[in-house]
């Protein structure tokens, strides 16, 4: 009877063992494949560029008016410019500094004109006394350009304060 009682453990100890050395096995659900998605996307249009062959080229300033009219001036120390091209790209001289900016024309007719707007302006940083006033009062409202005008030989820009440059070729 003990050799059947020391087999009964013997036999019990190795279920034991063998019940914790076995692992379970959870099946997972199987995943599903990715569905592919085609996604058909309408290229959005390319804003037409608008141009005007009339602005292009080198203008030079003749006079400032202020607010609508409540002041005048005539740059008579020296020589602003605005070279407008067909790229988008105005540069010029301002007084005593270099500037460059860049120009969209809208096509809109306004009220003084055409729609523009120009800049940011980038200049060389020197200073002048001599022109300094007349120089920011200049890059000023071309910054706020809003209109221009080209008659012939004339281009007028005004900004948004009804401020004007007035240039000839």
């Amino acid at each position: 009877m003990k050799v059947i009682t020391a087999c009964s453990i013997a036999c019990l100890i190795l279920v034991v063992l063998f019940a914790g050395c076995t692992t379970t096995t959870t099946v997972q659900p199987a995943t599903p494949a990715p569905t592919s998605t085609v996604i058909v996307s309408t290229p959005a249009p390319t804003p037409v560029t608008v141009t005007d062959q009339t602005l292009l080229g080198t203008w030079n300033l003749k006079s400032m008016v202020l607010q609508g009219g409540s002041a005048f001036t005539f740059p008579t120390n020296t020589q602003i410019t605005a070279t407008f091209d067909n790229m988008g790209n105005v540069v010029g001289f301002a007084g005593c500094n270099n500037y460059n900016a860049l120009y969209t024309l809208s096509g809109q007719q306004l009220y003084t004109g055409m729609g523009i707007t120009i800049g940011p302006i980038v200049s060389t940083q020197k200073f002048c006394a001599a022109t300094s006033d007349t120089e920011t009062t200049y890059l000023q409202i071309l910054q706020k350009a809003k209109t221009y005008t080209v008659n012939g030989d004339g281009l007028t820009i005004t900004d948004n304060l009804n401020s004007m440059l007035v240039y000839q070729r």
